[in-house]
């Protein structure tokens, strides 16, 4: 997914922005925040609470507190006029996120989530990481944060090990919000041929591939995710749209989700 700005710049974002969505004749809206230190929410969480949440801690608290989107889902606004002069006021910058069909969350979610991995990237790439990126789990903490945290995990050998050890913690709604982000990251790593993060990021597909069932397509999303192609990009969101519909046992919609994918393969 390619950020379009509005105002601002993508090679030096101000790790703040209004995102908006268009959902036919609404505008829909949320605020990213790249914090300029990585807040260990591990550490103000009750050891049981963070292991009954598991994976969805991270969710819910934005992956330890790096980055995050508020609201997770976007909300109605008036109009991109009215986001514009707000933008302008408060410094802000205003990025076109894209098309959401309206009342489907799980969608929307997918969709913002992507928009925080490709702003929090473009940031990190402009200034550097924040000054501190702990991994939550370490401090007692929910498992399944941002996966960016476990860079430090993989400079050792057991460093798969304990990703699949992560993995195996959540739930499969908690995967599904995993693969999610991590398809933006690879989309993401292909189109600047970051040759290191696509191995990095396969890595952790793959590890999720093995988790998840076979009926989820896995390994297509996989394969998807690497395709640079239109068609590949495509592919990849609604493979992903696929196994939510799956999860929340939306056979109808899963019917016409595979109907699109066979139009393009």
């Amino acid at each position: 997914m390619a950020l379009n700005f509005d105002i601002g710049d993508a090679s030096a974002p101000k790790g703040h922005a209004i995102v908006y969505f268009r959902a036919g004749t609404d505008i829909l809206a949320t605020y990213v925040l790249v914090l300029p230190i990585t807040m260990d929410m591990g550490k103000y969480l009750p050891p049981l609470l963070a292991s009954q949440l598991g994976g969805m801690a991270g969710d819910i608290m934005g992956q330890g507190m790096g980055s995050f989107a508020a609201p997770p889902v976007p909300e109605r606004v008036e109009s991109i006029d009215y986001l514009d002069r707000l933008a302008q006021t408060r410094g802000d910058d205003l990025i076109a996120g894209g098309n959401l069909i309206l009342g489907d969350v799980p969608a929307a979610m997918s969709e913002t989530a992507q928009v925080v991995h490709e702003y929090n990237a473009l940031y990190e790439q402009s200034n550097g990481p924040p000054a501190a990126t702990p991994l939550g789990a370490q401090h007692g903490g929910a498992p399944g944060g941002d996966l960016r945290t476990l860079d430090e995990e993989r400079t050792n050998p057991d460093s798969a090990r304990v990703e699949h050890v992560l993995f195996e913690l959540m739930n499969d709604h908690d995967k599904l919000g995993e693969l999610s982000k991590l398809v933006a990251t690879m989309r993401f790593a292909t189109e600047r041929n970051d040759e290191a993060l696509i191995d990095e990021t396969d890595a952790s597909i793959a590890a999720l591939e093995r988790l998840l069932p076979e009926h989820y397509w896995p390994g297509k999303v996989r394969a998807a995710a690497k395709d640079i192609s239109t068609n590949g990009a495509t592919l990849a969101q609604l493979y992903v749209e696929r196994c939510y519909k799956l999860i929340g046992e939306d056979f109808p919609a899963v019917e016409q989700i595979e109907k699109k994918i066979a139009r393009l393969t």
